[in-house]
């Protein structure tokens, strides 16, 4: 039935404005803006086997900061934390589990995104 995921869209009010901030704060490469009527609707970036989205909000029905579901794995995530609060970005303390490590923070729009590292393969 189900055989991947396709895609994950976070919303946003200024699609450009936040595929800009997720290229310039976390690296994500964009594949290109679908655009109507000159403004940016929907844009995508490939990250591992599946692609993260920003879309506009009135196309996902959702508002702008609703979006929680993100979670990037990293290689070194106290490195990564680290290199975002550098970049300005309010970002919690990395918390333990059984079998990886996990931080969050908020995008410009208030969509919740997490960094996570494996620590014991599963």
């Amino acid at each position: 039935m189900i055989k991947e995921i396709a895609f994950t869209a976070y919303p946003a009010a200024d699609v450009a404005k936040l595929r800009k901030w997720y290229e310039d704060t976390l690296g994500l490469k964009f594949s290109g803006p679908y655009v109507e009527e000159g403004v940016e609707k929907y844009n995508e970036a490939n990250v591992g086997g599946g692609y993260f989205s920003v879309m506009t909000h009135e196309w996902i029905e959702r508002d702008p900061g609703s979006a929680s579901g993100v979670v990037f794995e990293v290689d070194d995530i106290d490195k990564t934390v680290a290199d975002l609060r550098g970049k300005g970005v309010q970002i919690d303390d990395p918390y333990a589990t059984p079998v990886c490590k996990i931080a969050s923070f908020d995008d410009p729009e208030g969509n919740k995104v997490s960094l996570h590292q494996v620590t014991v393969p599963h």
